[in-house]
Protein backbone atom coordinates (compact mmCIF):
# COMPACT_ATOMS: atom_id res chain seq x y z
CA UNK A 1 0.00 0.00 0.00
CA UNK A 2 1.20 3.19 -0.85
CA UNK A 3 0.57 6.67 1.22
CA UNK A 4 -2.01 7.66 -0.51
CA UNK A 5 -4.16 4.38 -0.77
CA UNK A 6 -3.39 4.28 2.43
CA UNK A 7 -4.96 7.52 3.51
CA UNK A 8 -8.11 6.75 1.63
CA UNK A 9 -8.03 3.09 3.25
CA UNK A 10 -8.64 4.47 6.64
CA UNK A 11 -10.30 7.91 5.52
CA UNK A 12 -13.32 4.87 4.10
CA UNK A 13 -12.86 2.89 7.13
CA UNK A 14 -13.38 6.05 9.55
CA UNK A 15 -16.97 6.53 7.39
CA UNK A 16 -17.53 3.25 7.82
CA UNK A 17 -17.29 3.04 11.21
CA UNK A 18 -19.46 6.43 12.19
CA UNK A 19 -22.09 4.79 9.75
CA UNK A 20 -22.73 1.97 11.27
CA UNK A 21 -23.25 3.88 14.26
CA UNK A 22 -25.51 6.03 12.37
CA UNK A 23 -27.55 3.14 10.88
CA UNK A 24 -28.16 1.18 14.18
CA UNK A 25 -30.10 4.21 15.43
CA UNK A 26 -32.67 3.94 12.52
CA UNK A 27 -32.00 0.78 11.80
CA UNK A 28 -34.63 -0.12 8.49
CA UNK A 29 -35.93 -3.83 9.53
CA UNK A 30 -36.51 -2.73 13.33
CA UNK A 31 -36.29 0.88 14.06
CA UNK A 32 -38.11 2.23 11.35
CA UNK A 33 -41.16 -0.02 10.93
CA UNK A 34 -41.70 -0.22 14.69
CA UNK A 35 -41.98 3.74 14.72
CA UNK A 36 -44.73 3.37 11.71
CA UNK A 37 -46.23 0.23 14.16
CA UNK A 38 -45.94 2.71 16.81
CA UNK A 39 -47.71 5.86 15.03
CA UNK A 40 -50.91 3.61 14.16
CA UNK A 41 -49.79 2.28 10.94
CA UNK A 42 -49.87 -1.75 9.39
CA UNK A 43 -47.99 -3.54 6.89
CA UNK A 44 -49.27 -1.30 4.07
CA UNK A 45 -47.72 1.48 5.66
CA UNK A 46 -44.64 -0.58 6.16
CA UNK A 47 -44.25 -1.58 2.74
CA UNK A 48 -44.65 1.87 1.58
CA UNK A 49 -41.89 3.02 3.78
CA UNK A 50 -39.57 0.12 2.82
CA UNK A 51 -40.54 1.40 -1.15
CA UNK A 52 -38.89 4.88 -0.17
CA UNK A 53 -36.01 3.59 1.76
CA UNK A 54 -35.11 0.58 -0.74
CA UNK A 55 -36.74 1.49 -3.82
CA UNK A 56 -36.18 5.47 -4.22
CA UNK A 57 -31.99 4.75 -3.81
CA UNK A 58 -32.56 2.31 -6.78
CA UNK A 59 -34.12 4.11 -9.32
CA UNK A 60 -32.50 7.38 -8.96
CA UNK A 61 -29.37 5.86 -9.29
CA UNK A 62 -29.12 6.09 -13.47
CA UNK A 63 -30.31 9.12 -12.98
CA UNK A 64 -27.40 10.45 -11.38
CA UNK A 65 -25.16 7.81 -12.59
CA UNK A 66 -25.72 8.99 -16.40
CA UNK A 67 -24.31 12.61 -14.94
CA UNK A 68 -21.90 11.52 -12.34
CA UNK A 69 -19.57 9.30 -14.73
CA UNK A 70 -19.12 12.27 -16.97
CA UNK A 71 -17.38 13.85 -14.21
CA UNK A 72 -13.88 12.79 -13.37
CA UNK A 73 -14.09 14.24 -9.62
CA UNK A 74 -16.66 13.17 -7.30
CA UNK A 75 -16.04 13.74 -3.78
CA UNK A 76 -18.08 17.33 -3.87
CA UNK A 77 -21.28 15.57 -5.29
CA UNK A 78 -20.50 12.96 -2.22
CA UNK A 79 -20.13 15.59 0.37
CA UNK A 80 -23.61 17.46 -0.61
CA UNK A 81 -25.61 14.06 -0.51
CA UNK A 82 -24.49 13.24 3.05
CA UNK A 83 -25.04 16.75 3.98
CA UNK A 84 -28.98 16.36 2.72
CA UNK A 85 -28.85 13.36 4.87
CA UNK A 86 -27.29 14.67 7.85
CA UNK A 87 -30.39 17.50 7.59
CA UNK A 88 -33.43 14.77 6.64
CA UNK A 89 -32.61 13.18 9.94
CA UNK A 90 -32.36 16.00 12.12
CA UNK A 91 -35.76 17.38 10.65
CA UNK A 92 -37.56 13.66 11.76
CA UNK A 93 -35.76 14.70 15.44
CA UNK A 94 -37.43 17.97 15.66
CA UNK A 95 -41.00 16.64 13.83
CA UNK A 96 -41.22 13.67 16.63
CA UNK A 97 -40.65 16.39 19.38
CA UNK A 98 -44.32 17.51 18.27
CA UNK A 99 -45.37 14.17 17.69
CA UNK A 100 -48.53 14.31 20.03
CA UNK A 101 -49.76 17.52 18.99
CA UNK A 102 -49.74 16.08 14.84
CA UNK A 103 -52.21 13.48 13.91
CA UNK A 104 -51.14 10.05 13.07
CA UNK A 105 -51.71 10.37 9.52
CA UNK A 106 -49.74 13.85 9.19
CA UNK A 107 -46.98 12.51 10.94
CA UNK A 108 -46.29 9.43 8.94
CA UNK A 109 -46.73 11.68 6.02
CA UNK A 110 -43.34 13.91 7.33
CA UNK A 111 -42.00 10.60 8.28
CA UNK A 112 -42.20 9.64 4.46
CA UNK A 113 -41.11 13.03 2.42
CA UNK A 114 -38.16 13.39 4.97
CA UNK A 115 -37.07 9.55 4.13
CA UNK A 116 -37.71 10.41 0.86
CA UNK A 117 -35.09 13.06 0.99
CA UNK A 118 -32.52 10.77 2.94
CA UNK A 119 -33.01 8.13 0.72
CA UNK A 120 -32.16 10.20 -2.59
CA UNK A 121 -29.13 12.23 -1.35
CA UNK A 122 -28.11 8.33 -0.28
CA UNK A 123 -28.62 7.55 -4.09
CA UNK A 124 -26.70 10.77 -5.43
CA UNK A 125 -24.02 10.27 -2.70
CA UNK A 126 -23.39 6.11 -2.95
CA UNK A 127 -23.02 6.64 -6.30
CA UNK A 128 -20.17 8.96 -5.91
CA UNK A 129 -18.94 6.79 -3.13
CA UNK A 130 -18.56 3.24 -5.39
CA UNK A 131 -17.03 5.08 -7.97
CA UNK A 132 -14.03 6.85 -5.75
CA UNK A 133 -14.12 3.53 -3.57
CA UNK A 134 -12.85 1.79 -6.42
CA UNK A 135 -10.50 3.58 -8.14
CA UNK A 136 -9.09 4.76 -4.56
CA UNK A 137 -8.19 1.51 -3.54
CA UNK A 138 -5.21 -0.70 -4.94
CA UNK A 139 -6.72 -4.53 -6.63
CA UNK A 140 -5.66 -6.55 -4.02
CA UNK A 141 -6.80 -4.02 -0.94
CA UNK A 142 -10.36 -4.68 -1.76
CA UNK A 143 -11.05 -8.55 -0.20
CA UNK A 144 -9.25 -7.27 2.98
CA UNK A 145 -10.93 -3.85 2.72
CA UNK A 146 -15.10 -4.95 2.56
CA UNK A 147 -13.89 -7.91 5.07
CA UNK A 148 -12.54 -5.41 7.62
CA UNK A 149 -15.37 -3.04 6.81
CA UNK A 150 -17.46 -5.39 7.99
CA UNK A 151 -15.46 -6.11 11.15
CA UNK A 152 -14.96 -3.02 12.33
CA UNK A 153 -18.29 -1.45 11.32
CA UNK A 154 -20.28 -4.72 13.21
CA UNK A 155 -18.09 -3.54 16.48
CA UNK A 156 -19.70 -0.45 16.22
CA UNK A 157 -23.35 -1.89 15.99
CA UNK A 158 -22.43 -4.00 18.65
CA UNK A 159 -21.32 -0.67 20.77
CA UNK A 160 -24.30 1.30 19.72
CA UNK A 161 -26.74 -1.56 19.82
CA UNK A 162 -26.94 -1.79 23.65
CA UNK A 163 -27.09 2.27 23.58
CA UNK A 164 -30.08 1.81 21.44
CA UNK A 165 -31.49 -0.61 23.40
CA UNK A 166 -31.58 1.67 26.31
CA UNK A 167 -32.80 4.54 24.96
CA UNK A 168 -35.54 3.04 23.18
CA UNK A 169 -36.54 1.14 26.39
CA UNK A 170 -36.01 4.10 29.12
CA UNK A 171 -37.52 6.94 27.08
CA UNK A 172 -41.20 6.99 26.99
CA UNK A 173 -42.48 7.45 23.24
CA UNK A 174 -42.05 9.70 21.47
CA UNK A 175 -38.74 10.99 23.03
CA UNK A 176 -36.71 7.96 22.73
CA UNK A 177 -37.43 8.05 18.69
CA UNK A 178 -35.96 11.68 18.99
CA UNK A 179 -33.04 10.67 20.42
CA UNK A 180 -32.33 8.08 18.04
CA UNK A 181 -32.50 10.38 15.07
CA UNK A 182 -30.35 12.95 16.68
CA UNK A 183 -27.82 10.90 17.30
CA UNK A 184 -28.12 9.27 13.99
CA UNK A 185 -27.86 13.04 12.59
CA UNK A 186 -24.42 13.73 14.75
CA UNK A 187 -23.09 10.30 13.83
CA UNK A 188 -23.19 10.52 10.34
CA UNK A 189 -22.17 14.14 10.24
CA UNK A 190 -18.95 12.74 11.99
CA UNK A 191 -18.43 10.17 9.71
CA UNK A 192 -18.54 12.54 6.76
CA UNK A 193 -15.28 13.71 8.05
CA UNK A 194 -13.56 10.75 6.67
CA UNK A 195 -14.40 11.47 2.97
CA UNK A 196 -13.11 14.94 3.41
CA UNK A 197 -9.48 12.98 4.28
CA UNK A 198 -9.78 11.26 0.45
CA UNK A 199 -6.74 11.89 -2.26
CA UNK A 200 -8.91 11.17 -4.73
CA UNK A 201 -7.55 9.92 -7.92
CA UNK A 202 -8.74 11.99 -11.00
CA UNK A 203 -10.03 10.09 -13.75
CA UNK A 204 -11.02 11.32 -17.99
CA UNK A 205 -14.37 10.12 -18.59
CA UNK A 206 -14.96 7.74 -20.92
CA UNK A 207 -15.85 8.66 -24.63
CA UNK A 208 -18.64 6.47 -24.25
CA UNK A 209 -20.18 8.71 -21.92
CA UNK A 210 -24.20 10.11 -22.47
CA UNK A 211 -26.61 12.03 -21.70
CA UNK A 212 -29.38 10.74 -19.48
CA UNK A 213 -31.80 9.57 -22.07
CA UNK A 214 -28.88 8.26 -24.12
CA UNK A 215 -27.90 5.68 -21.53
CA UNK A 216 -31.34 4.68 -20.64
CA UNK A 217 -31.64 3.66 -24.54
CA UNK A 218 -28.27 1.93 -24.39
CA UNK A 219 -29.16 -0.49 -21.64
CA UNK A 220 -29.85 -3.10 -23.63
CA UNK A 221 -27.05 -2.85 -25.45
CA UNK A 222 -24.73 -2.71 -22.06
CA UNK A 223 -26.48 -5.98 -21.11
CA UNK A 224 -26.04 -7.94 -23.64
CA UNK A 225 -22.77 -6.91 -24.09
CA UNK A 226 -21.95 -7.58 -20.68
CA UNK A 227 -23.33 -11.17 -19.52
CA UNK A 228 -21.59 -10.80 -16.07
CA UNK A 229 -23.44 -7.66 -15.57
CA UNK A 230 -26.61 -9.10 -16.56
CA UNK A 231 -26.34 -12.16 -13.94
CA UNK A 232 -25.78 -9.67 -11.71
CA UNK A 233 -28.91 -7.64 -12.18
CA UNK A 234 -30.69 -11.20 -11.65
CA UNK A 235 -28.87 -11.88 -8.76
CA UNK A 236 -29.18 -8.14 -6.84
CA UNK A 237 -33.23 -8.53 -8.28
CA UNK A 238 -33.96 -12.01 -7.13
CA UNK A 239 -32.40 -11.70 -3.55
CA UNK A 240 -34.19 -8.47 -3.01
CA UNK A 241 -37.23 -10.15 -2.54
CA UNK A 242 -35.75 -11.43 0.95
CA UNK A 243 -34.36 -8.13 1.67
CA UNK A 244 -37.26 -5.96 1.25
CA UNK A 245 -39.33 -8.42 3.41
CA UNK A 246 -37.16 -7.96 6.51
CA UNK A 247 -39.04 -4.64 7.63
CA UNK A 248 -42.53 -6.68 7.54
CA UNK A 249 -40.61 -9.47 10.28
CA UNK A 250 -41.89 -6.95 13.09
CA UNK A 251 -45.27 -5.93 11.90
CA UNK A 252 -45.80 -9.70 11.98
CA UNK A 253 -43.67 -9.90 15.50
CA UNK A 254 -45.67 -7.15 16.87
CA UNK A 255 -48.98 -9.89 16.75
CA UNK A 256 -47.30 -12.35 18.68
CA UNK A 257 -45.32 -10.55 21.54
CA UNK A 258 -46.54 -7.05 21.28
CA UNK A 259 -44.01 -4.29 20.28
CA UNK A 260 -42.12 -2.08 23.69
CA UNK A 261 -39.35 0.15 23.13
CA UNK A 262 -37.48 -2.65 25.12
CA UNK A 263 -38.50 -5.69 22.72
CA UNK A 264 -37.22 -3.50 19.40
CA UNK A 265 -33.95 -2.81 21.37
CA UNK A 266 -33.62 -6.76 22.03
CA UNK A 267 -34.41 -7.65 18.47
CA UNK A 268 -31.32 -4.85 17.26
CA UNK A 269 -29.43 -6.61 19.71
CA UNK A 270 -29.56 -9.64 18.72
CA UNK A 271 -29.17 -8.72 14.86
CA UNK A 272 -26.23 -7.14 15.41
CA UNK A 273 -24.88 -10.06 17.22
CA UNK A 274 -25.73 -12.38 14.05
CA UNK A 275 -23.53 -9.55 11.85
CA UNK A 276 -20.43 -9.89 13.83
CA UNK A 277 -20.35 -13.05 14.46
CA UNK A 278 -20.93 -14.28 10.88
CA UNK A 279 -18.10 -12.03 9.86
CA UNK A 280 -16.04 -14.02 10.77
CA UNK A 281 -17.10 -17.15 8.29
CA UNK A 282 -17.40 -14.54 5.46
CA UNK A 283 -13.30 -13.82 6.05
CA UNK A 284 -12.87 -17.26 5.31
CA UNK A 285 -15.23 -17.74 2.74
CA UNK A 286 -13.51 -14.82 0.89
CA UNK A 287 -10.78 -16.07 1.21
CA UNK A 288 -11.09 -19.13 -0.75
CA UNK A 289 -14.56 -19.05 -2.62
CA UNK A 290 -14.24 -15.10 -3.45
CA UNK A 291 -17.34 -12.68 -3.01
CA UNK A 292 -19.40 -15.75 -5.09
CA UNK A 293 -18.85 -17.75 -2.00
CA UNK A 294 -20.43 -14.99 0.17
CA UNK A 295 -22.98 -14.45 -1.96
CA UNK A 296 -24.17 -18.33 -1.77
CA UNK A 297 -24.61 -17.72 1.53
CA UNK A 298 -26.37 -14.73 1.64
CA UNK A 299 -29.08 -16.72 -0.50
CA UNK A 300 -29.01 -19.64 1.84
CA UNK A 301 -29.92 -17.18 4.72
CA UNK A 302 -32.28 -15.50 2.89
CA UNK A 303 -34.19 -18.57 1.91
CA UNK A 304 -34.75 -19.67 5.37
CA UNK A 305 -35.10 -16.38 7.04
CA UNK A 306 -39.67 -16.17 5.66
CA UNK A 307 -39.80 -20.00 6.86
CA UNK A 308 -38.45 -19.57 10.14
CA UNK A 309 -40.57 -16.67 10.64
CA UNK A 310 -43.31 -18.47 10.34
CA UNK A 311 -42.16 -21.45 12.31
CA UNK A 312 -41.37 -19.92 15.37
CA UNK A 313 -43.96 -17.45 15.62
CA UNK A 314 -45.69 -17.95 18.77
CA UNK A 315 -43.03 -19.95 20.52
CA UNK A 316 -41.15 -18.48 23.54
CA UNK A 317 -39.51 -15.24 22.31
CA UNK A 318 -36.17 -16.28 23.03
CA UNK A 319 -36.15 -19.08 19.93
CA UNK A 320 -37.71 -16.36 17.86
CA UNK A 321 -35.18 -14.37 18.09
CA UNK A 322 -32.69 -16.88 16.02
CA UNK A 323 -35.05 -14.75 13.15
CA UNK A 324 -33.35 -11.79 13.94
CA UNK A 325 -30.01 -13.22 14.68
CA UNK A 326 -30.10 -15.08 10.99
CA UNK A 327 -31.08 -11.63 9.43
CA UNK A 328 -27.71 -10.45 10.75
CA UNK A 329 -25.94 -13.33 9.30
CA UNK A 330 -27.64 -11.72 5.87
CA UNK A 331 -27.59 -8.14 5.99
CA UNK A 332 -23.54 -8.77 6.69
CA UNK A 333 -22.69 -10.95 3.53
CA UNK A 334 -24.75 -8.51 1.51
CA UNK A 335 -22.73 -5.69 2.82
CA UNK A 336 -19.47 -7.43 2.10
CA UNK A 337 -20.07 -9.68 -1.05
CA UNK A 338 -22.50 -7.23 -3.18
CA UNK A 339 -20.46 -3.99 -3.73
CA UNK A 340 -17.32 -6.32 -4.03
CA UNK A 341 -18.78 -8.26 -6.77
CA UNK A 342 -19.73 -5.14 -8.29
CA UNK A 343 -16.40 -2.85 -8.40
CA UNK A 344 -15.26 -7.20 -9.22
CA UNK A 345 -17.03 -6.77 -12.70
CA UNK A 346 -16.78 -3.07 -13.88
CA UNK A 347 -13.63 -0.44 -14.21
CA UNK A 348 -12.65 2.86 -13.27
CA UNK A 349 -14.10 4.02 -16.48
CA UNK A 350 -17.73 2.32 -16.61
CA UNK A 351 -18.37 1.88 -12.65
CA UNK A 352 -20.76 4.61 -11.94
CA UNK A 353 -22.69 4.19 -14.63
CA UNK A 354 -22.75 0.27 -14.32
CA UNK A 355 -24.10 0.94 -10.73
CA UNK A 356 -26.77 2.95 -11.94
CA UNK A 357 -27.84 0.58 -14.30
CA UNK A 358 -28.38 -2.17 -11.87
CA UNK A 359 -30.52 0.67 -9.69
CA UNK A 360 -32.29 1.15 -12.73
CA UNK A 361 -33.22 -2.40 -13.48
CA UNK A 362 -33.57 -3.49 -9.49
CA UNK A 363 -37.00 -3.00 -10.30
CA UNK A 364 -38.05 -5.78 -8.02
CA UNK A 365 -36.44 -4.58 -5.06
CA UNK A 366 -38.24 -1.05 -5.65
CA UNK A 367 -41.71 -2.18 -6.14
CA UNK A 368 -41.82 -5.00 -4.22
CA UNK A 369 -42.38 -4.05 -0.83
CA UNK A 370 -45.60 -2.15 -2.23
CA UNK A 371 -46.94 -4.92 -3.56
CA UNK A 372 -46.37 -7.41 -0.15
CA UNK A 373 -47.89 -4.95 1.82
CA UNK A 374 -50.90 -4.87 -0.34
CA UNK A 375 -51.02 -8.87 -0.69
CA UNK A 376 -50.41 -9.15 3.25
CA UNK A 377 -53.45 -7.61 4.23
CA UNK A 378 -55.88 -9.58 1.37
CA UNK A 379 -54.06 -13.38 2.12
CA UNK A 380 -51.70 -13.26 4.65
CA UNK A 381 -48.22 -12.99 5.88
CA UNK A 382 -47.69 -16.85 4.87
CA UNK A 383 -48.26 -17.12 1.29
CA UNK A 384 -46.30 -13.88 1.10
CA UNK A 385 -43.09 -14.95 3.24
CA UNK A 386 -43.71 -18.22 1.43
CA UNK A 387 -43.24 -16.62 -2.35
CA UNK A 388 -40.48 -14.75 -1.17
CA UNK A 389 -38.33 -17.79 -0.35
CA UNK A 390 -38.94 -19.62 -3.07
CA UNK A 391 -37.94 -16.46 -5.22
CA UNK A 392 -34.65 -16.06 -3.21
CA UNK A 393 -33.88 -19.55 -3.78
CA UNK A 394 -33.59 -19.20 -7.48
CA UNK A 395 -31.05 -16.60 -7.59
CA UNK A 396 -28.72 -19.73 -6.73
CA UNK A 397 -28.66 -20.42 -10.18
CA UNK A 398 -27.43 -16.78 -11.27
CA UNK A 399 -23.97 -16.85 -9.47
CA UNK A 400 -22.22 -19.09 -11.43
CA UNK A 401 -22.52 -16.64 -14.32
CA UNK A 402 -20.85 -14.01 -12.79
CA UNK A 403 -17.27 -13.22 -13.17
CA UNK A 404 -15.24 -13.06 -9.79
CA UNK A 405 -11.93 -12.33 -10.14
CA UNK A 406 -11.82 -9.26 -13.09
CA UNK A 407 -9.41 -6.78 -12.97
CA UNK A 408 -9.93 -3.15 -13.43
Amino acid sequence: MNSITSRNYYAFQWHAVFLALTVTFTEINTVLPSLIVKVGGGSFQIGLLTAIMVGTPITGQLLFASYLHTQPRKRGYLLLGVSLRVAALAAVALILLAAETISPQILITYVYFLMFIFSIAGTFAAVSYTDILGKSLAVEQRSRFFVNRQIFTSLAFLISAPVSRWVLGNFAYPLNYVWMFGLAAGLLLIASFGFWAIDEPEVEPSKEAHSFFKVLRAIPEHLRNNKPLWRYIQLVNLTGFGLTLMPFYIAYASRHYGLSGKQVGNYLLVQIVGMLLSNFLWGKLVKRFGFRGIVRGCIICGTLLPVLVLLLSGTPLPSFLTVFFLMGVAISARKIAFEGLLIEITTNTNRALHKGIVGTTSLTTALFPLVAGGLIVMIGYAPVFLLGSVLVASAWFTVSGIASDTSV
